[in-house]
């Protein structure tokens, strides 16, 4: 069991099966997928095969809790907590899509987490007035910020505080898929 107290937590569940249990709601995996816990809500995973998720607290907190019992709070406002990959959703860019999984639809107010496909490219220098995590699923490229650059692949997990310059070049042929957490903010396209 495990709980960020006093914050909300956004999970990425990569891949496995089972069920996602918060507070006394249960829910079937069904990877990958994003999954929103809300502020005081505690979540328990049940693996019916090995499960890789990716857990987020926003704001950050130096560890999750571990409490004895999972408690029963469960926020029945916003019923829906769990968000799957549907092309049907996405929002095209030239070649670039994102699609927005945890968001204000499903309860989440002061973060985001979307997924997305940069074809081979590299993005203008930016910055952004929120925090930004990025995973990166497939594909692999290079990070730049003012100083400096290194290279990134699948498995790769990217922290970018607010207001840090960076670009993220794409080099696979095949393009790059990533997972990103947005907070505070809800639209990863917004820089400046």
């Amino acid at each position: 069991m495990l709980q960020a107290s006093g914050t909300d937590a956004i999970l990425w569940v990569t891949t496995g099966q089972g069920t996602i249990e918060i507070g006394n709601r249960s829910f079937a995996l069904q990877s990958p997928c994003g999954v929103y816990v809300r502020t005081g809500e505690a979540f328990r995973l049940a693996a019916a095969t090995p499960v890789i998720a990716y857990i987020s607290a926003c704001p950050a907190v130096e560890e999750l809790d571990t409490p004895s019992e999972l408690p029963g709070l469960f926020d029945d406002a916003w019923p829906d907590r769990m968000v799957a990959i549907d092309e049907t959703n996405r929002t095209a860019m030239g070649p670039r899509w994102f699609q927005m999984l945890v968001d204000k639809r499903i309860g989440s107010t002061t973060a985001a987490q979307f997924i997305g496909h940069i074809p081979t490219s590299r993005a203008e220098m930016h910055r952004h007035l929120y925090e930004e995590a990025l995973i990166i699923m497939s594909g692999h490229g290079i990070i730049w910020n003012e100083t400096s650059a290194a290279r990134v692949a699948a498995g790769d997990v990217i922290f970018f505080p607010r207001k840090h310059l960076h670009s993220l070049e794409c080099t696979a042929p095949e393009g790059m898929d990533v997972v990103g957490i947005i907070h505070p903010g809800d639209n990863p396209g917004v820089n400046y």
